[in-house]
């Protein structure tokens, strides 16, 4: 009878001892868990938060950016207009379009009559007429003697030359042969580029 009383004494330890580590690994487990679900949440929103910022700001300042320019466009030809100012500076690809449809290109040179400079001044006029600014650009050569073309500061490639003749776009170099840097050939007259300016 002893032997049972210590054998239920010794099993009711052991079972209490069971009960005492279940119900601390299970408030382990718990406590665990809780810490664990804290910690990936405040890490997950850290990580979440700066991934979708930069996301955000960087798509946002590019559309923006973009918005932004074309209602300044907008607004500013509009104002210009407005203000009795009717020329614009042409985008490289509204320029080509002007000089596509401008027939200017198709006339004869008759020394004496119809030359350069009327050649400059037509496509001039032609281009302000439709609201494209563009400027004559007098070239001054060795000796006593020039030439005239004309030039479009086109909003996105700068300041562009053309040869009002033949519609080619030309380079205008100080210290160099016009027709040859431009494959025109060699002129009977020396046509080194002493200066140039553009008039507006």
């Amino acid at each position: 009878m002893n032997y049972l009383r210590r054998l239920a004494a010794a099993l009711g330890v052991f079972l209490v001892f069971v009960l005492v580590c279940s119900a601390s690994g299970y408030a382990g487990y718990i406590r665990g868990e809780d810490e664990g679900y804290a910690r990936g949440q405040e890490v997950g929103w850290e990580s979440g938060y700066n991934e979708g910022q930069n996301e955000g700001y960087q798509r946002g300042y590019s559309e923006g950016q973009n918005e932004g320019y074309q209602r300044g466009y907008s607004s500013g030809v509009k104002a210009t207009k407005a203000a009795g100012c009717n020329l614009w500076d042409p985008s490289y690809q509204e320029m080509k379009e002007f000089l596509a449809q401008d027939v200017t290109d198709s006339k004869t040179y008759v020394e004496g009559k119809y030359v350069c400079s009327d050649f400059a001044a037509e496509v001039n006029n032609n281009a302000e007429a439709q609201g494209i600014r563009c400027a004559l650009v007098e070239i001054k050569y060795l000796g006593n003697w020039g030439h005239v073309i004309v030039a479009f500061e086109t909003t996105d490639k700068g300041l562009v030359f053309i040869e009002p003749q033949f519609d080619d776009e030309v380079d205008v170099v100080v210290g160099t042969s016009y027709f040859q840097v431009n494959g025109y050939g060699v002129q009977p007259h020396n046509d080194t580029v002493v200066r140039y300016l553009v008039i507006w």
